[in-house]
């Protein structure tokens, strides 16, 4: 069904009602994708009271050998219960309850043409929910007096994420799923618009009469460290407030199952698994069953659309309750995204995660599940969390990387690939250590050895490509105290990336070197609340009545060699939260780095 075809230099923005899935989509992809292009024609859904019609278009051009691929809006669910609903949100857009494109064969795209199809430049504002804090609690309130009166036991409460967007489409959908790999990705041209989704969540994959069900409910972020990580994760795994949920979902999904699948086919092989993404932990089941041999594409969607996990329990209420809490209609957000081939093979993600674009506009929804103990802080920064993909400070293809003296022999060596390790494990990187140590000491033997110090740069990849550069380096006199100015950049505590040493760094690069051009050897960052971080290449220590202090990881830092090496050497040295003015009213202050060692300091006025 597949063909194999060369698509270096298409565009994706200039062709439109193409569609491309590529990552889970494809079982062992390798990073391959599905391109649907050139349709014959499309269909289209614009009143979900034709729905059933929709459904018998969709049956009559798969009859005929064609293939179908495209999405079905959250709103379009209304249509398969319309006694339930009585009106609904209009889309003040002209985008359609659903929209399958019509095609021919797809076309198998290997990963290099994946990646060269999804490149190009792009930029995007820093994204605003459309909900206060204040009004999404009111809305959580709402919502737990319906669930105390007993008319749900879980409503999925969703808002919209706001952005201002220009440059390259299928460019921000690369820069995202460089993010967010193994995940159901899509990219629509649908003309004037276009929807990406970097959904983690299968919404169903049916082979021959299998179908398969991931539910996803239970969130958790992600620690600074590998050690924090791993609490959360075990945390998430047994909470019991996200188990109930995960499990209420769980029983929606074998019901609604139930209904077109064969008696007594339907089990849950796994239950309460956790998986692991860029910026969250997120917790899964699975749900199979085998599907009644007459079961129509439209018996099919009628009986598990929307899913589950982005309504609550019981559906059907919970979706009027959803009608009438959330401000706007969802589009495509939170419906599904996917193909249907011939023989009725198909597979369709949850849209969650799924930004739609129009013009300089940009919107990308967010939410979670409302139970009866839920805490609207703690749900307002799930949304957060969830938005995170979006934050304007992550480049594109970000590496890991490591900087380390070499004067004879590499100073700290094997704790440099630790941490390396440890941090290519937390991000999903591939990572030989063996093979990293055997470059390092090759390029010793050839380069190094007798030629003075150096400052060995190893930066890894995230397909395990480690590159290597070397520059000598001079080590001012002991003696000077070097000057260290302000800046007057926050840095987010709350980023858990500062606790590796990727090259995720331009602010600090940039203010570098900005505070070199003035003369200054350093700039110290202070966080979001005002507690002092680290330097640009520095950790920072401070001395008081003879005993040594240095910032808390919490605050927001990478964990450095030096700074390890000094906490487990010193019987005198505490941890703490520290502030621009203790450093001032320190006796002494130091700035410390593996590479130049621990050196004196002095704070100036300065700020940049």
């Amino acid at each position: 069904m597949l063909e194999k075809d060369s698509l270096h230099g298409t565009a994706l923005s200039e062709k439109p009602y193409t569609v491309l899935l590529g990552g889970s989509f494809l079982k062992n992809s390798s990073g391959s994708s599905l391109l649907f292009s050139d349709p014959v024609e499309w269909i289209e859904l614009r009143s979900f009271r034709d729905i059933y019609s929709f459904f018998g278009e969709l049956e009559e051009r798969l009859a005929r050998g064609f293939c179908l691929a495209g999405y079905i809006g959250y709103e379009a669910g209304y249509g398969f219960e319309p006694d339930s609903f009585n009106s609904f949100h209009i889309r003040n857009d002209d985008l359609p309850l659903a929209w399958f494109g019509v095609y021919d064969a797809p076309r198998l795209v290997n990963k290099e043409q994946t990646e060269h199809m999804l490149s190009g430049d792009c930029r995007h504002s820093e994204p605003v929910f459309d909900l206060a804090k204040e009004a999404y609690a009111e809305k959580i309130k709402l919502i737990k007096e319906h669930i105390g009166a007993g008319d749900v036991y879980q409503i999925n409460f969703t808002g919209k994420y706001r952005f201002e967007f220009s440059g390259s489409t299928p460019g921000l959908l690369g820069y995202l799923s460089g993010r967010q790999p193994d995940v159901y990705s899509a990219f629509l041209n649908l003309g004037n618009r276009q929807i990406l989704s970097l959904s983690p969540e299968l919404f169903f994959r049916l082979e021959g009469s299998s179908i398969e069900a991931r539910p996803m409910k239970g969130t958790s972020t992600r620690g600074k460290n590998e050690e924090e990580d791993r609490l959360r994760c075990d945390w998430l795994q047994s909470d019991e407030k996200n188990r109930a949920e995960n499990l209420m979902i769980v029983d929606l999904l074998r019901n609604d199952l139930g209904r077109i699948c064969k008696s007594g086919s339907v089990v849950a092989p796994e239950l309460f698994v956790t998986e692991t993404y860029p910026t969250l932990h997120q917790m899964v089941s699975s749900v199979r069953g085998e599907l009644l041999d007459d079961c129509s594409l439209y018996d099919l969607f009628r009986a598990v659309f929307p899913c589950g996990s982005v309504t609550g329990a019981p559906k059907i209420r919970a979706m009027q309750l959803i009608q009438e809490l959330e401000r706007s209609a969802r589009g495509v957000y939170t419906g599904a995204v996917g193909y249907i081939l011939p023989d009725r093979s198909m597979c369709f993600n949850v849209a969650i995660r799924t930004l739609t674009l129009h013009g300089k506009k940009g919107e990308y929804g967010a939410g979670g599940g409302i139970v009866w103990d839920s805490k609207p802080d703690d749900e307002f920064a799930e949304c957060r969390l969830k938005a995170r993909i979006l934050d304007p400070e992550h480049e594109r293809n970000f590496g890991i990387f490591e900087s380390i003296l070499f004067n004879g022999s590499y100073v700290w060596l094997e704790e440099h690939l630790s941490r390396l390790e440890q941090s290519a494990l937390w991000l999903g990187f591939s990572f030989d250590k063996n093979r990293s140590r055997q470059e390092l000491e090759r390029l010793a033997e050839k380069e190094l050895v007798g030629k003075g110090r150096y400052k060995v740069r190893l930066e890894l990849l995230k397909d395990g490509k480690i590159e290597i550069s070397f520059d000598e380096i001079t080590l001012r006199h002991a003696r000077d105290p070097v000057r260290v100015c302000r800046s007057s950049a926050v840095i987010r505590s709350d980023n858990p990336l500062r606790g590796h040493k990727t090259t995720e760094r331009m602010l600090y690069d940039e203010l570098f070197r900005k505070a070199v051009a003035k003369g200054f050897d350093e700039v110290v960052f202070c966080n979001d609340r005002g507690e002092v971080t680290e330097g640009a290449i520095s950790n920072i220590i401070i001395v008081k009545d003879g005993l040594y202090y240095t910032p808390r990881l919490s605050s927001g830092l990478l964990n450095g060699i030096y700074r390890q090496y000094f906490l487990a050497t010193r019987h005198n040295v505490k941890e703490t939260v520290l502030f621009m003015e203790d450093i001032e009213a320190a006796d002494l202050f130091f700035i410390c780095n593996s590479v130049r060692g621990l050196r004196q300091a002095v704070l100036c006025d300065d700020v940049l």
